[in-house]
């Protein structure tokens, strides 16, 4: 599966075109740069994944450049154990603590490929879910 985290105007067609092909699926999430996508990009998506609940967003919805709260109270509201943004492009990989002490949410930013952050490298991310729920992230430097 293959999830971009938003700002893909003008390379989401080449992408799902070649990665939809050998019947990959794909969750494309619109960034605050995603002007010409009126209706053709989600703000966010949920879905559950091997045991797993996904909370994706861009992060400028849930204002992210202000912290991780209203991204992990969503996730939270959503009952996501995961949640995954993009918008400040840096890379992020840390368990948070739920809300009046609910489970950890593990929030996730790949960074980016095309335009990294805050003295960052170009980045992406892995996740390799297994069949038991276990799951490993590594984030990838071009």
């Amino acid at each position: 599966m293959v999830i971009h985290l938003g700002d893909l105007e003008d390379m989401r067609d080449t992408v799902a075109a070649r990665l939809n092909s050998p019947k990959i699926p794909c969750v494309f999430i619109k960034g605050n740069c995603d002007y010409r996508s009126q209706g053709e990009l989600q703000d966010w998506a949920v879905f559950t994944l091997k045991g797993h609940r996904f909370f994706c967003t861009h992060g400028h919805i849930v204002n992210v450049n202000y912290g991780l709260n209203r991204l992990i109270y969503t996730a939270e509201e959503n009952n996501c154990d995961i949640a995954l943004y993009g918008h400040t492009h840096v890379p992020y990989n840390e368990f948070a603590e739920g809300s009046f002490g609910g489970p950890k949410v593990h929030v996730l930013n790949p960074g980016s490929i095309s335009l990294p952050r805050g003295g960052t490298d170009r980045t992406y991310m892995v996740m390799e879910l297994r069949d038991s729920g276990a799951y490993e992230v590594k984030l990838k430097t071009l």
